[in-house]
């Protein structure tokens, strides 16, 4: 195995990873509270909460921080289990446009990026200094997208790299536990997405896996919140509870459906990475589809489980 190249992975990672944080903190950051207040003001019906919980995330690029929101406003009384419901499974098909972007090769944008948030930074114009921060985010992003690629183009002829991908591949039930294993110790399914992508990109992995490692990663990534309620009201965990409900159903569909949904993405573009873009958004909205008319029975059932702890309240 080439150490190097997998060092330098792992660098490029952690420049990804910094790069999402920071874009994502930087919006928060300069709307004050108003995302808070666009996520309990615009849930009055299960449509109107999954377009809100698909916008929202869509713009932060972070369905976990969108959830930690919802379960905190939960918390605090100012929404409704039922309609935290509702925001939740919009925020799960909104973070599918994170690698609707990476699929496509936007590496160049990389360092005119990152100059044009050092110009707006120097420019004494609060406006400009509040851009800033969403800028370097997105340049770090995309400069960790590009160097992952390269550092794992390195590791093509490792046999050790070899056997662990052919190993994830070789069930679909494997490259399931990778991505969520993946998800959970990262804290984030993007950072898990992104490595798939560049796997992608440099075609060292073929579409079932690839797919099967993504879907692994939205369930992985469940334990943010969960791990975000675990000392909040009953409601609170039950919010977090549902994210991982909905998840482990839409899963369930996905494997229903999957020759299906590999067909559609085969033959939705030529490019692998795409497919697989495509295909993690059709597998997040055949879930929404089919959950979020149910989203008010399922909520309530949610409700009647006690498997959370007595706890508070």
């Amino acid at each position: 195995m080439s150490w190097p190249g997998l060092l330098k992975a792992a660098v490029f990672l952690a420049v990804f990873l910094f790069g999402l944080r920071r874009m994502s903190g930087a919006i928060a950051r300069s709307s004050g509270t108003a995302f808070p207040k666009i996520l309990a003001g615009l849930t009055g019906t299960p449509w109107r909460s999954f377009g809100t919980g698909f916008l929202v995330t869509a713009l932060l690029q972070s369905s976990s921080l969108t959830t930690v929101m919802v379960v905190s406003l939960v918390n605090a009384g100012v929404m409704t289990f039922s309609q935290g419901c509702g925001v939740i499974i919009g925020a799960n098909v909104g973070t599918t446009i994170t690698g609707q972007l990476l699929s496509f090769n936007l590496h160049w944008l990389a360092w005119p990026l990152l100059g044009l948030a050092l110009l707006c930074r120097l420019i004494p114009h609060p406006g400009l200094r509040k851009a800033s921060g969403p800028l370097c985010g997105c340049g770090l992003l995309l400069l960790g997208m590009s160097g992952m690629t390269a550092a794992l183009a390195s590791l093509k002829e490792g046999a050790l790299f070899n056997r662990v991908l052919q190993a994830a591949g070789e069930t679909l039930w494997r490259g399931l536990l990778t991505g969520v294993i993946g998800a959970a110790l990262l804290q984030s399914s993007s950072a898990v997405v992104g490595i798939v992508l560049s796997l992608a990109h440099e075609e060292m992995i073929r579409l079932p896996a690839a797919l099967m490692l993504v879907i692994g990663a939205d369930l992985g990534t469940c334990t943010t919140a969960l791990i975000a309620a675990a000392g909040m009201e009953r409601t609170a965990r039950r919010a977090a509870w549902f994210h991982f409900f909905f998840n482990l159903i839409s899963l369930a569909l996905a494997a229903a459906f999957y020759p299906y949904l590999l067909l559609i993405a085969e033959k939705s573009a030529a490019a692998l990475p795409r497919q697989l873009a495509n295909a993690h958004f059709l597998y997040n909205l055949l879930g929404a589809i089919v959950l979020l008319p149910l989203a008010a029975p399922l909520s309530r059932r949610v409700e009647r489980c006690n498997f959370w702890g007595a706890g508070r309240r």
